[in-house]
């Protein structure tokens, strides 16, 4: 399976670049680590809410491992249920 850490900032300014590396992934298997971010904003959100539908509609492996607290605190207060993206749907 690819892996892909993801950058400590998921701001405005990184959603380009992370929608292009996403879809440099595409078709394949892909575990983000998120152990390295400090700050989630709504459009890289919706960048990897987006990714995972893709993925799960291709019926390919996609998940979110070693969410940082900051990660799963500021997705959580999205209402977005990070433990969907989690291996195997486990809670993190």
């Amino acid at each position: 399976m690819n892996s892909f850490m993801l950058p400590a900032s998921l701001d405005t300014r990184a959603a380009p670049a992370l929608h292009e590396a996403l879809m440099g992934f595409d078709g394949q298997p892909l575990t983000l680590d998120g152990s390295q971010v400090e700050s989630l904003g709504g459009q890289c959100l919706q960048i990897l809410l987006a990714a995972h539908e893709v993925w799960a509609k291709h019926e390919t492996p996609f998940a979110i491992e070693n969410p940082s607290d900051a990660l799963a605190a500021q997705w959580s207060a999205f209402g977005a249920p990070l433990h969907q993206l989690s291996p195997q749907g486990d809670p993190q």
